[in-house]
């Protein structure tokens, strides 16, 4: 009895501190990104996990917030069924002028139908965009955008409001902070105003 009473000890010992130094390389890993990055650590917002959960299709946590005034990221993690291992994906968002309707592009996938067309082929070889209203589809994504993004063709992003939301798997990283917020304020530069007037 006192025997196993003992083992038992031990095994809580063992894990306790393996918990304690699993939680200090995390700490030390996010503040390694932090300080690489420039951004400000704060608590996650919860209309950026909300729009994380929109991203990813499923529920999940929402953690390790950075932002500035216009730019957040966070990591995030889910579990697809209880057996399964949490996935370990990021979102990054930068504000708009005003928010618009959904509107989301992302890397080409064979088994999704295409109901959207532009007038660039390698685009359309590139990329699938989901979009409720062709009209306003065509005025954001006029062939000077198109040819920016083309410079991303790995890049997922949605409109969410009044945010543009990137998502993609693993923790964010510095470069990939970086990558997505250069993407982001190229295609701010290329929409025509007039977007933001008519369908806001």
């Amino acid at each position: 009895m006192i025997t196993t009473v003992v083992v038992i000890a031990v095994l809580a010992v063992g894990l306790g501190l393996l918990y304690l130094r699993v939680q200090r390389r995390q700490r030390a890993f996010f503040a390694d990104r932090v300080a690489a990055v420039g951004l400000t650590p704060a608590p996650v917002e919860p209309w950026l996990a909300a729009a994380a959960d929109r991203a990813f299709g499923v529920r999940g946590n929402a953690e390790r917030m950075v932002r500035d005034e216009r730019l957040w990221a966070c990591d995030f993690t889910y579990q697809a069924s209880r057996t399964a291992t949490a996935a370990k994906c990021h979102v990054i968002a930068l504000s708009l002028p005003a928010a618009l309707p959904p509107l989301a592009v992302f890397p080409k996938n064979p088994m999704l139908p295409d109901n959207l067309e532009f007038e660039s082929a390698e685009f359309n070889r590139t990329f699938s965009v989901q979009s409720a209203d062709h009209r306003y589809a065509s005025a954001l994504l006029t062939p000077r955008v198109l040819e920016w993004l083309l410079h991303y063709p790995k890049l997922q992003w949605r409109i969410d409001g009044n945010v543009l939301i990137a998502w993609n798997a693993g923790y964010w990283t510095p470069d990939t902070v970086r990558h997505t917020a250069a993407m982001f304020e190229g295609l701010l530069q290329r929409i025509d105003p007039y977007v933001f007037k008519d369908f806001s």
